[in-house]
């Protein structure tokens, strides 16, 4: 969010594959579970004039005209895709009437109608006029903070500043409530003001850290259930080549050993238990690496996980049978294939490199 700016000017260069396939991945996800039709349309010319001129791909953003939600949706959904190009190192701009209309239009089916584009591509200026660093409102003019209001509702209005908006208005409101649930509101109501509505919900959504919204004005926010594990990724020499212990849990996965905060714990002593607990190993935690995993195991549900580096100091290895069903010493590449999910993947990645790094 903090990465975004709103960019004018962009290089001829298409999009790469990767990029392009990237992209379309996460718009055919969006689609499908929303109903949605947002297009990504490359290598063209045809709809924008003055700075914008430059910009040859953009995301048609379009959906049922019969959906009462749509432009909400559209705003939610489309900032979504606009913080993937972010991270992707790509550059946009939401663009709600310099563009040629009926261009776009030959891109939707029948019953859809059109919301907006976004203009995306390869980042020609950082500098004024072309790109445009945003202004902002307060915390107190997006929502009544008190002495009551718990930390993580200032924290998410702070996301909501970071969010764009048509002509910078930010003319949106969140009021917490004491049932620990916060009411969304448009201040003016205008031909955007249910995008900007639905680009802000979800900035406060990432910043409260999960939770899921109720469409429409006044929609209600319930805020995820916090979880928290923690373990880590150890490390050892063997003959000259660095290994990793990877684990394999009696539901078939293999990752790294990891567990459930205890009341009272902190993390290093949760990581320490665990560790023991599924291998039966005495470690010492390098807390100078910590990298956070953060994803939604279920509905309703969110959940970090912090990893540590490690290195053996005792005990017997041996696999907890409740849990784990086997245990194996991977060099780094043996690893990267093994274990099951891709963010498990990074963890390792950024392991190795900061070991080489200290090495």
């Amino acid at each position: 969010m903090r990465n975004r700016i709103s960019q004018r000017r962009y290089l001829p260069t298409p999009l790469t594959d990767g990029e392009r396939t990237a992209l379309e991945r996460v718009l055919d996800h969006y689609n499908r579970r929303t109903g949605l039709h947002i297009s990504l349309i490359c290598d063209r010319d045809d709809i924008f004039t003055g700075h914008l001129s430059t910009a040859r791909n953009y995301f048609v953003l379009a959906g049922p005209a019969s959906d009462p939600h749509l432009e909400e949706k559209c705003g939610y959904f489309g900032e979504l895709i606009v913080l993937t190009a972010t991270a992707l190192g790509l550059a946009t701009c939401w663009v709600g009437g310099t563009y040629d209309r009926n261009t776009c239009l030959t891109h939707l089916s029948k019953g859809e109608r059109l919301v907006c584009v976004i203009a995306v591509g390869h980042r020609a200026s950082t500098t004024l006029p072309h790109a445009l660093h945003r202004s902002t409102k307060s915390i107190a003019q997006l929502g009544t903070v008190s002495d009551n209001t718990p930390q993580w509702f200032s924290t998410a209005l702070t996301a909501v500043q970071l969010a764009p908006s048509a002509m910078n208005r930010q003319d949106v409101n969140f009021v917490w409530q004491t049932d620990d649930r916060v009411r969304a509101h448009t201040i003016d109501s205008d031909s955007f003001s249910m995008v900007d509505l639905g680009i802000a919900k979800l900035h406060f959504e990432l910043g409260a850290h999960g939770g899921e919204w109720e469409w429409g004005e006044g929609g209600v926010f319930h805020r995820a259930v916090q979880e928290k594990s923690c373990g880590a990724v150890i490390h050892r020499e063997r003959d000259g080549i660095r290994e990793y212990l990877i684990i394999r849990h009696n539901g078939g996965h293999w990752s790294f050993p990891k567990g459930h905060m205890e009341q009272g714990e902190t993390e290093v002593q949760t990581a320490m238990r665990e560790i023991w607990e599924e291998t039966g190993l005495h470690t010492e935690i390098d807390t100078t690496f910590r990298n956070v995993v953060t994803y939604s195991p279920k509905n309703g549900v969110m959940k970090d996980v912090v990893f540590f580096l490690a290195s053996v100091t005792g005990g017997t290895e041996r696999a907890q049978e409740e849990e784990i069903a086997q245990l194996e010493w991977f060099s780094f590449e043996q690893a990267c294939e093994i274990v099951t999910f891709l963010t498990d993947t990074s963890v390792l990645e950024a392991a190795e490199e900061f070991l080489q790094k200290n090495s």
